[in-house]
């Protein structure tokens, strides 16, 4: 394996609008990593909305990670509107994610289309 990185987050700003790119592999091992990452990105940022591309990643956490995980964010990442980006064929997992974080408090919304994701973003500036 050597120390080939098995996962990337590309961080860029549009519009007022913080956005992430994930590329690689999530897998048992990185998920808290690649959150624990995303986590210290947005506590240091003073963006109140943030888009995060995730259809470049392989894996998803399963459905009693994904609850756990979202039941414990921080209350920095309550402070902004996420649109989660993915692959249609994901819909099932980032409807179970969105619920989830919705009935914790968080302004979660899932997209399949970058641009309506953007544009969700957008509305929810104060």
């Amino acid at each position: 394996m050597g120390d080939k990185q098995e996962y990337q987050i590309s961080v860029s700003e549009n519009e007022g609008i913080l956005e992430l790119v994930l590329t690689g592999e999530a897998t048992q091992n990185n998920v808290k990593k690649i959150q624990d990452e995303v986590i210290s990105i947005v506590a240091l940022s003073k963006f109140t909305g943030m888009l995060v591309n995730v259809r470049g990643i392989k894996g998803r956490l399963g459905y009693t990670e994904a609850y756990f995980r979202v039941r414990n964010y921080p209350s920095d990442v309550s402070r902004i509107a996420v649109a989660i980006v993915d692959l249609a064929d994901n819909a099932d997992y980032e409807s179970y994610h969105e619920n989830t974080a919705i009935n914790a408090g968080l302004t979660h919304k899932w997209f399949t289309d970058i641009d309506e994701a953007r544009g969700w973003l957008k509305t929810k500036r104060e």
